[in-house]
C-alpha cells in the first residue's frame, strides 16, 4: 500500500493519505472529504498577521492540524476540479503559492505569509504570498492538469498570472499588461508574469476566473 495515492485522475483527482499513529498534517479548512475515526483535529489561524496574510493571498482564514491516534486514511480534495500533485521539498529551495494551490503538506513543511511587493499586487497574485519551506511532502492543487515547466539560466518564460500554481521563491519576475488588452484591464485579463531563470514553475491549464464569467 503507497503512502500517498491519488485517485481518479487528472480532473477530478482525490488525495488519500494511508496514515500512522503520530503523524501530522496541515490541511487547507475544508479540504477533507473523508476520513477514519483515528484524528485529533486541531483548526489554527496562525495569528492575526498571519490570518490577514491569508485573507490577502487569497486563501482561507483556517488551516487544520490533522494528528493521527492510530492508523488509518484521509482523502482530501481541492476547491477546484482538476489536478494535485506532490511536490518533494529537501530543503534547499523555497517555493510561493498561488491563489488557492495549497491542499496540505507533512508535519515539517512551514507554509508563512510573505510580502509579494509590487509585483504580486500587480500581477493579482497579491500584495501578500504564501510561502513554503522545510522539508517533507507539499500537496498543491490546480484547476484542470498541473503543468511543470523548468526555465535555464538566463532564460525568460511568460505566464498569466491566473495560470500561477507555484514557482521557486528566488526566481526574479516582473508583472505587466500584455499587449492588445489594455482594455480589460479592470477586469484582470491581460496580466502577466515574466520569469527570469533558472527556476520551476507549475501552471494550471485552466483559468479559475471564467468560472465566475457568464457563459457566450
Amino acid at each position: 500500500m503507497e503512502k500517498y495515492e491519488l485517485l481518479y485522475g487528472n480532473t477530478n483527482k482525490v488525495l488519500k493519505i494511508n496514515v500512522e499513529s503520530g503523524e501530522q498534517y496541515t490541511v487547507e479548512s475544508g479540504a477533507m472529504v473523508s476520513m477514519s475515526d483515528v484524528f485529533e483535529i486541531k483548526a489554527k489561524t496562525g495569528g492575526i498577521g498571519k490570518t490577514l496574510g491569508r485573507m490577502f493571498s487569497g486563501e482561507s482564514m483556517f488551516i487544520q492540524h490533522f494528528i493521527a491516534k492510530d492508523s488509518g486514511e484521509l482523502l482530501l480534495a481541492p476547491q477546484f476540479l482538476g489536478d494535485i500533485e506532490m511536490v518533494e521539498m529537501d530543503g534547499s529551495k523555497n517555493y510561493r503559492l498561488g491563489k488557492s494551490s495549497f491542499l496540505a503538506s507533512t508535519s515539517n513543511i512551514d507554509v508563512k505569509t510573505k510580502s509579494g511587493g509590487l509585483n504580486g499586487m500587480l500581477s493579482g497574485e497579491g500584495l501578500i504570498q504564501m510561502e513554503a519551506s522545510g522539508v517533507g511532502t507539499l500537496f498543491i492543487s490546480a484547476y484542470g492538469a498541473i503543468h511543470k515547466k523548468e526555465i535555464g539560466d538566463g532564460e525568460t518564460y511568460i505566464v498569466d498570472s491566473d495560470h500561477l500554481v507555484l514557482w521557486d521563491s528566488s526566481m526574479n519576475y516582473t508583472s505587466e499588461l500584455i499587449s492588445g488588452f489594455f482594455g480589460s484591464i479592470a477586469g484582470g485579463e491581460g496580466l502577466i508574469c515574466k520569469f527570469s531563470g533558472p527556476g520551476t514553475i507549475w501552471i494550471q491549464t485552466r483559468n479559475p476566473r471564467n468560472m465566475s464569467q457568464p457563459s457566450k
